[in-house]
């Protein structure tokens, strides 16, 4: 069986390139031409590099030739003033040039994992706690949309020409080597600072409308502690909360999808196995790091969990890391270990595009 990975520079990509090849599958990974991040496949030299761009049906094409299974990871997702047609074109048309390819040079095609995102929810306002699959999908933004639109043209192609095919939407994708950069200091300002100067340019508008002052109140409460502090943010019904999910369980989830038979035309939430509160993630935060931790208190309160239950019944899913977890192997092996390949994007990857470039 010979598997195409699409987006197999990107944290999740490189991992589940890694477990593939680790389980004996021939793997194809595809990169973005050009791209500074397929240097992190080395690590896993078995796997066949090639590039190709998603918005060149010729490239796309010649990606797909005599691959049994895909899985399409790659997206836009950095946030930024980058022409929104430019996400439609990537998210949207780019699976479709994918389908067109398998259809095309792919005769003994077997299945095709197509990964999308809870920002199908309009996670600024979602529709209930926990989300669940069968929810509607009304997204807030171009991001979203995109990506609803890539699931929308998947099971029409799939119904259409008999096209097995599964969804994996994912939480919050950290990989270790960043998870503790959520609840610091510098990054928190620096993320409520983007989602106020975005206004309704960014994914969570629904949440911070109405809401002109946070930074403001952020920083009359923390004063002037150091950037590297925890900080846990707290609102009128409780903590924040968040689900998330390890790249090393992200992948394990489309792994799954790629080969269980139960899969097959099924859309599943992969996310860990309980959402984190802020005041669990800063606490785990101060603790590994020895950092000292702080409440913020802010006039609204944000829940965004996600239900994996499907996916443990058809998938055998099961998440190994809980956040806690996470930010432990990122100090146990800050550059890497063997279970897993760091995302190592540092200001260019999307945790410093949502944060003004503060990423430690």
């Amino acid at each position: 069986m010979k598997v195409l990975v699409t987006g197999a520079a990107g944290r999740v990509g490189a991992n589940l390139t890694k477990q593939l090849v680790s389980s004996g599958w021939e793997v194809r990974a595809m990169v973005t031409p050009g791209s500074t991040h397929a240097a992190k496949l080395a690590s896993v030299a078995e796997a066949e590099v090639v590039e190709a761009d998603l918005r060149d049906q010729r490239s796309v094409s010649k990606a797909c030739r005599g691959v049994t299974h895909v899985v399409h990871l790659a997206a836009r997702m950095v946030v930024g003033d980058l022409p929104i047609d430019d996400f439609y074109d990537v998210n949207t048309l780019g699976t479709l040039r994918l389908l067109e390819g398998v259809l095309h040079e792919s005769p003994d095609f077997e299945r095709f994992v197509l990964a999308s995102t809870d920002s199908t929810y309009r996670p600024g306002r979602p529709p209930a706690t926990p989300l669940t699959e069968d929810l509607p999908q009304e997204p807030a933004d171009y991001y979203g949309t995109s990506k609803l639109l890539g699931e929308i043209i998947l099971r029409n192609r799939a119904e259409q020409f008999q096209i097995p095919f599964s969804i994996v939407r994912f939480g919050t994708v950290l990989s270790p080597d960043e998870a503790a950069t959520l609840y610091r200091l510098g990054y928190r300002r620096g993320w409520l600072r983007f989602q106020q100067e975005r206004g309704r340019k960014n994914t969570l508008w629904p949440l911070f409308e109405g809401q002109p002052k946070l930074v403001d109140l952020f920083d009359e409460q923390v004063g002037d502690a150091p950037d590297d502090t925890a900080v846990s943010l707290v609102g009128p019904d409780g903590p924040w909360t968040l689900s998330m999910v390890d790249v090393r369980d992200a992948a394990q989830g489309a792994r799954l999808a790629l080969t269980e038979p139960g899969a097959v035309g099924r859309a599943f939430n992969i996310a860990a196995a309980e959402p984190t509160s802020s005041v669990e993630g800063a606490a785990a935060v101060s603790e590994v790091f020895g950092v000292p931790a702080l409440t913020v208190r802010l006039p609204l309160t944000w829940n965004l969990e996600i239900s994996i239950e499907e996916a443990r019944k058809h998938l055998g899913y099961e998440p190994a890391y809980d956040y806690r977890a996470c930010v432990g192997a990122a100090k146990a092996q800050p550059t890497g270990a063997d279970d897993f390949i760091p995302a190592a994007e540092g200001n260019t990857g999307v945790f410093a595009a949502l944060s003004g470039g503060h990423t430690q």
